[in-house]
């Protein structure tokens, strides 16, 4: 079993979706049996607004990074390999001119002002739980508000705060399940593919110890890591020196040397070759 972990040096598009769907299409294409892991992911109603009729669709909250591995993966367990979702929508302009506009931009950057809907997924038991965050929620401008809260009712959200969700997801025990979704998504799979979320170097501190090779991606570069060891230690001084802001990638690259690295094309689409991540592939390959 090989663990490759996929993390962004920047916030929003770093790529790593992009990279990880097309790694994952070689390798299966090679022969190998697949799995994908994104434990926490995050997506926009307005951006990404395909993303609220897919769930809709599916009774499921999903955003499009992993509707595109599972495309790609067709036997995968949405609910398992991704067992958080977050679903972040913009606030109204107009509620903030009267007040202070200024703050509709800080609004903006910070995602705890912009959760809506999430969705837990608990492999220990296979239960999946919707919340709804209504006092953002009545911030969001009507014709999306009520899309969103039309996908509330269909999911049976039950309502939350913003508070709760952020305790529940720092229990201990919420570590433990994911580590459990992990195993579940590793059954009968040769590599598994995990990826983290915005700039964070990994998605929890204790699956590091699991990974076999970590690859930071940005546009144009892949920084590929095979001392997991030296990637721990910088990562866990970092985290020392900065708080929860030392999980960031950018502290990682600053002070371990990749093992390699390469260049990240151009491409319209999947289909279209990328012989740099040729060269990825093939080392995951030589890993196993």
């Amino acid at each position: 079993m090989t663990r490759i972990l996929i993390s962004g040096l920047l916030v929003y598009d770093s790529g790593k979706t992009w990279v990880g769907t097309t790694l994952v299409k070689k390798l299966i294409e090679y022969g190998a049996k697949v799995g994908v892991f994104k434990p926490i992911a995050g997506h926009n109603a307005w951006s990404q607004f395909a993303a609220i009729i897919e769930s809709f669709s599916r009774g499921l909250l999903v955003g499009e990074d992993v509707v595109k591995y599972a495309n790609v993966v067709e036997d995968m367990d949405i609910a398992m390999s991704n067992p958080i979702d977050v679903l972040l929508a913009p606030p109204d302009p107009q509620e903030y001119i009267a007040a202070n506009v200024y703050s509709y931009l800080a609004d903006l950057e910070d995602q705890f002002k912009q959760m809506v809907l999430a969705r837990v997924s608990r492999c220990s038991n296979r239960l999946t739980q919707h919340l709804v965050f209504p006092k953002n929620l009545a911030k969001i401008a009507h014709p999306l508000r009520g899309r969103i809260e039309d996908l509330a009712t269909k999911l049976n959200a039950t309502v939350y705060s913003v508070d709760e969700f952020v305790k529940l997801l720092r229990k201990p025990e919420i570590e433990e399940e994911l580590i459990k979704c992990l195993e579940i998504v590793e059954k009968e799979r040769d590599i598994v593919l995990i990826e983290s979320f915005n700039n964070a170097l990994t998605p929890f501190r204790k699956i590091l110890s699991k990974v076999d090779v970590i690859i930071i991606v940005t546009p144009t570069r892949a920084f590929i890591y095979d001392d997991i060891k030296e990637v721990a230690k910088a990562l866990d001084e970092a985290v020392a020196l900065y708080g929860e802001r030392g999980f960031e990638s950018i502290h990682v690259l600053s002070k371990v040397k990749p093992s390699s690295l390469t260049y990240i094309k151009p491409r319209l689409s999947l289909d279209e070759n990328d012989e740099y991540l040729d060269e990825i592939a093939n080392h995951i390959i030589s890993t196993k």
